[in-house]
């Protein structure tokens, strides 16, 4: 990055069309900018400090400047004593502060792949990425980089993620860093928040994948219904060169992204189990831990096999090799990647030392994927009896607690319900208001402690049955209040089970 001036950042704001006020000195605006930054914890010295978020507090602004913030950007005046510029709108600030701070260098050399949809979306970015990593090792093309809602990774290190799609200035700077590790393509889920609150900034990108569509995330603190939920995923569109579009989705939804994708984009690739998708997949064999399955695309027929059960993942498949021919990646690295793929926390199948159970931990979280999942099982398991361990994330989606209750009591014979992100909310109220969606008569048991219910549900398990692990597949901690608490994914869990068992 080249050095910037305070005054650089006040002429941005003003050429945005959003600077209202600027109160810093002749002396001030000659001050350098280093850092970027709206979390009083993360200030270095020459900061140019973000007021951000409903809950922001004055003192958060005095700590900034103790730790050595040079200048304030707000909306209202916070400390009149202060070098500060008042904007008129703070998103759009952000936006165009943080492009200029980075260079907007991802522009001219990065490939970015962005995957909308309401399921599939983390096992899709892997499956590209474990595409062009093959690639790019075979042409001496770099790392990949890989933004997910588990993790983000830049070319040289992995980092937690907090966001599905991270806010702007974590994304630009993740978007950076890939540049400037030699990354050639960077792939990364497109939440739909990101897209509805501008968080995605001016990133454009050269493949936009849709998968799928459905009702998930309504509430008052998220989309306030569904139509303001999938045009919230829509504008993923507007901003592709190439979209690759999936002929199995919702019917209702399908023609409306097709209409736009047509309009708007210079090239449109379909996918899907329909004989006239441009990606075409067919005889589709599955168990619980592979896939495979033929794909007609471009006049010729390939076989694939996957490193991952569950027929579900088969659009995620398809959709990883249509972006592969979106950007001319030859089906032999498409093979080779794909086959020895592996998705943490994603249909992981175990089986127990000490007596007869199949454990499936999987990240299914929504009414779509639970449905899937089940499927999956029916079909390889269609005679064994199911303890299903969920829970529902606290403050937000609060559908999911009726559509994982009556799913739970359809398809469950034993159920535990538990924790999952309950945040600041009761997670005793939130198991009591998904245990109303369940039958009275049916085998149900809270234990709120996300460790202690996995064991017993381990522990507890007869011959013959299958136990269903989802939410917390992956990961290493869960936010309970306002803090993240380590506590092990359920995956450690089962592992850690069958050591000591062995």
């Amino acid at each position: 990055m080249n050095k910037k001036t305070l005054q650089s950042y006040v002429d941005v704001l003003r050429q945005a069309g959003v600077l209202a006020d600027c109160r810093i000195e002749t002396s001030e605006s000659k001050v350098i900018v280093n850092h970027l930054s709206y979390n009083s914890m993360d200030v270095i010295h020459g900061t140019l400090f973000i007021c951000k978020g409903r809950a922001f507090k004055k003192e958060y602004l005095a700590e900034a400047f103790d730790k050595g913030a040079v200048c304030y950007i707000a909306e209202r005046p916070i400390m009149e004593d202060r070098p500060c510029i008042i904007v008129s709108n703070l998103r759009k600030a952000l936006i165009a502060i943080s492009e200029f701070h980075y260079d907007d260098c991802w522009k001219e050399k990065l490939d970015i792949i962005g995957v909308t949809g309401t399921k599939g979306k983390s096992t899709t970015v892997v499956f590209l990425d474990a595409i062009l990593e093959d690639y790019c090792n075979s042409h001496d093309l770099g790392p990949v980089g890989m933004l997910t809602g588990i993790y983000n990774y830049d070319g040289e290190k992995k980092r937690k993620a907090h966001l599905t799609t991270e806010e702007i200035l974590e994304l630009n700077r993740n978007l950076y860093n890939c540049v400037e590790n030699g990354c050639r393509y960077a792939v990364m889920e497109v939440s739909s928040q990101a897209l509805r609150y501008g968080r995605t900034g001016s990133v454009d990108f050269k493949t936009g994948i849709f998968l799928n569509i459905g009702e998930d995330h309504i509430s008052e603190s998220e989309h306030r219904n569904m139509e303001d939920y999938f045009n919230s995923k829509l504008r993923l569109i507007g901003k592709s060169q190439t979209v690759c579009i999936n002929l199995d989705m919702d019917r209702e939804y399908l023609e409306k992204v097709r209409k736009k994708a047509f309009h708007r984009c210079r090239r449109v690739i379909t996918f899907g189990t329909v004989p006239e998708a441009d990606c075409y997949g067919f005889d589709i064999k599955e168990t619980l831990d592979s896939l495979s399955l033929k794909v007609r695309v471009g006049g010729r027929t390939e076989e694939l096999h996957v490193n991952i059960g569950g027929a579900y993942n088969v659009e995620n498949v398809l959709a990883s090799v249509a972006a592969a021919v979106s950007l001319d990646i030859p089906f032999e690295n498409v093979k080779r990647g794909l086959a020895h793929v592996k998705v943490p926390g994603r249909m992981e199948v175990f089986q127990l030392p000490d007596k007869d159970v199949t454990v499936i931990v999987d990240y299914a979280h929504n009414e779509m994927s639970y449905n899937a999942l089940f499927e999956s099982i029916n079909r390889d398991c269609p005679e064994r009896k199911k303890l299903f361990l969920f829970g529902c994330v606290g403050g937000r989606a609060f559908n999911r607690r009726e559509e994982g209750g009556r799913i739970a009591d359809r398809e469950a014979d034993r159920i535990i319900l538990t924790e999952y992100d309950y945040g600041t909310e009761s997670i005793d109220d939130i198991c009591s208001e998904i245990r109303e969606y369940i039958s009275l008569e049916k085998d149900v048991k809270i234990i709120t402690d996300r460790q202690k219910a996995v064991e017993y549900a381990l522990e507890s398990s007869r011959d013959g049955w299958v136990v269903v692990l989802a939410g917390y597949s992956s990961g290493d901690c869960l936010i309970r209040g306002r803090k993240a608490v380590p506590v092990p994914c359920d995956t450690e869990t089962v592992k850690k089970y069958i050591a000591e068992h062995n």
